[in-house]
């Protein structure tokens, strides 16, 4: 129960915000501001974009030094001493290698002969927008959808998440694709595949930083009189250290993409809109919002309920009173709710969506090309809801 004009039993977030919070807070409702009262621009060279670039090469140029400083330790210092230290260096390297990707395969993938209309209207949305053609389309149990590029060929793949596709409306759809398919051209510096790498690097270098640190803890504890007793101190000290310059660097990194990165998903929405409509684009997002799965409920209802579960979800969500979901977004607007932290607040997408007021679409998704995009992926979603049920099949709720 709660009270809708005065927001009574809505949950209060917990805690003072930290001071990086309030930084965010505050550059989020200065872009915001400037996105209503200019539009969305796809976001240039600026100080923050070339900074970003200047890190992420000093990443992949200190990757690429350890490589070559490995080699160069053997062949000085033909010895245990020199073995030792090239096997460090090329664990760094290893470390810090760019985290490319494969490209999907199995089951769940769908190919341009297996879904030549989905692929169609792939194509017709990303002409629109000035995406390139997609290289795959792989189903994921995810709430969202995703595009990204992956192996040395940069093979572009689209992913879409089963439970949202299921909920949403044949525009909707549109929109979600045409969001997508825009970040592939939206000027995301934080979604080039020069700069996610280097993060991605960082992130490996600090996980292992932390377990070295956790291993040099349990040794002090466990042995505390012997000879290691000094040697884990010392681990600790420099894998804290270390680490804590690591983040730093990483934090940096993410601080001066977030406003390229929150930009670009405003080009997005935008090219969404246009696409599929207004209407379309802001119910999208509102879906979002206030029809979450979750992939573990996902499939506890996949192993009760076998492949009618998408029918399922879609009588629940139409089921919601209206209460109900505005109090979903009341509470997606105390929260700031964000997909990560390169994406702005939704309630403020879906403001900034509807004041642009595009209410004819561009592409519009007949009821005849839906159904048989429908018959493409059903083997796909029916697939997927046998996956997801095989990992409840031993559990019981006893």
């Amino acid at each position: 129960m709660w009270c809708p004009s005065c927001g009574w039993n809505l949950p209060v977030p917990e805690g003072k915000r930290s001071i990086s919070q309030a930084v965010t807070d505050r550059l989020t409702a200065g872009l915001h501001a400037d996105t209503l009262k200019k539009g969305a621009d796809v976001p240039g060279t600026t100080v923050a974009r070339v900074l970003s670039y200047v890190i992420a090469a000093s990443v992949h140029v200190i990757a690429a030094g350890a490589l070559v400083g490995a080699g160069w330790a053997v062949v000085t210092w033909p010895n245990v001493l020199g073995v030792l230290l090239g096997a460090l260096l090329l664990f760094v390297a290893w470390l810090m290698r760019p985290r490319l990707g494969r490209l999907p395969r199995g089951p769940l993938v769908l190919t341009r002969h297996a879904a030549p209309r989905l692929y169609d209207l792939i194509d017709r949305v990303g002409a629109e927008i000035g995406a390139d053609p997609v290289d795959l389309v792989i189903v994921t149990p995810a709430f969202n959808g995703s595009f990204g590029q992956v192996g040395l060929r940069g093979r572009r793949v689209l992913e879409i998440g089963a439970p949202l596709w299921a909920l949403l409306q044949p525009q909707q759809r549109v929109a979600l694709l045409a969001h997508e398919l825009s970040h592939s051209s939206n000027g995301d510096s934080r979604h080039a595949r020069f700069t996610r790498t280097a993060l991605g690097a960082l992130e490996s270098v600090r996980r292992s930083m932390r377990g070295a640190s956790r291993g040099g803890e349990y040794v002090g504890e466990t042995m505390p009189e012997s000879v290691l007793g000094p040697f884990a101190l010392a681990v600790i000290i420099l894998m804290r250290v270390s680490g804590l310059l690591v983040w730093m660097l990483g934090m940096l990194l993410l601080f001066v993409t977030m406003r390229s990165a929150r930009q670009a998903e405003y080009v997005a929405d935008e090219r969404a809109a246009r696409v599929a409509s207004s209407e379309a684009a802001a119910g999208t997002l509102d879906l979002v919002a206030t029809g979450d799965i979750d992939v573990n409920e996902l499939a506890w209802m996949s192993a009760a309920l076998g492949p009618s579960v998408w029918e399922k979800l879609r009588e629940r969500q139409a089921a919601f009173p209206d209460h109900e979901l505005e109090r979903r977004r009341r509470i997606q607007a105390m929260e700031q709710a964000r997909v990560d932290d390169s994406h702005p607040p939704l309630p403020l997408r879906v403001e900034f969506i509807r004041s642009l007021h595009h209410d004819w679409p561009v592409i519009r998704l007949r009821d005849n090309e839906n159904e048989a995009i429908e018959a493409e992926l059903a083997p796909l979603f029916d697939r997927l809801v046998t996956e997801l049920a095989a990992t409840k099949k031993h559990d019981s709720f006893a």
